[in-house]
C-alpha cells in the first residue's frame, strides 16, 4: 500500500519497487518513454474533452487526475532508471533558475 504524503524521491523508490514487484522492471529507458508518450496521449484526450464539454464534471476530474498521475509515474521511473534520485533538488535548482530568468 501507498503510504499518504510521500515525498517526490520516496515515490522514485516506490515506483521502482512496484515495477519490479509487477514485473514490468525489464524494460529500458526507451521503452518508458514511448509508454510515457502513450500516457500523455491519454491525458491529452481527457483535456480535449475537457474542452469539448466545456465543463469538467466529476468523473472526467478523476480521469483527468489518474491520467495525470499515470504520467508521473513513468516520469518518476524515468528519473529513477537515469539514476536521478534526488529530483527535490532539481525542483528547487530548476525553480531558482526559472525565476532568475522571469524577473
Amino acid at each position: 500500500m501507498l503510504p499518504a504524503n510521500m515525498e517526490l524521491n520516496e515515490l522514485i523508490k516506490y515506483v521502482r519497487e512496484m515495477k519490479k514487484r509487477r514485473g514490468f522492471d525489464g524494460t529500458s529507458i526507451e521503452q518508458e518513454m514511448v509508454l510515457f508518450t502513450e500516457e500523455v496521449g491519454e491525458l491529452a484526450r481527457e483535456v480535449w474533452e475537457v474542452a469539448r464539454v466545456g465543463a469538467v464534471s466529476a468523473e472526467t476530474r478523476r480521469n483527468l487526475a489518474f491520467e495525470v498521475v499515470d504520467c508521473l509515474i513513468y516520469l518518476l521511473s524515468i528519473a529513477g532508471m537515469a539514476g536521478i534520485e534526488d529530483i527535490e533538488q532539481y525542483v528547487v535548482e530548476k525553480e531558482r533558475i526559472n525565476t532568475r530568468r522571469f524577473e
